[in-house]
């Protein structure tokens, strides 16, 4: 999934802290449900492949999102089912299991640096200067 950030400093080599306007639940298309849908801007660590430096527009793709977010909801729920064929009490204790199990693989993650983005290019308009705004 790539998305556009702006890079707000540069950390040190090939890592910097990027930007992300987030999208809002309904899909970022608030005229579809007619809400007003508050999307706060959210910093994450970027690797800096494209040498970006502060203030750039950037083109940033993420690492293993999907299948992290498909670990957190879907570890609980297989395993409450799996349970469940047993003993409902079996199943209540793999949902507990599985929940076990996603905290172990995110501060397993977080001791390796946790799970960042990758800038893949800086944006530029066709004039050649940076566009304004995400």
């Amino acid at each position: 999934m790539t998305q556009t950030a702006v890079v707000t400093k540069v950390i040190g080599p090939g890592l910097c802290e990027v930007r992300v306007r987030r999208t809002a639940a309904c899909g970022g298309s608030c005229a579809s449900c007619g809400n007003v849908c508050p999307t706060p801007d959210v910093d994450a660590l970027a690797t800096n492949t494209a040498g970006a430096i502060a203030g750039d527009r950037v083109l940033i793709e993420g690492s293993r999102t999907l299948l992290l977010a498909a670990l957190v909801y879907l570890a609980p729920l297989a395993l409450f089912f799996i349970g469940w064929l047993f003993h409902p009490v079996a199943g209540a204790a793999g949902v507990l299991l599985g929940i076990a199990g996603v905290i172990a693989v995110n501060r397993f993650l977080q001791d390796r640096g946790g799970v960042s983005a990758k800038v893949i290019a800086v944006i530029r308009d066709p004039d050649g200067g940076f566009p304004e705004s995400l």
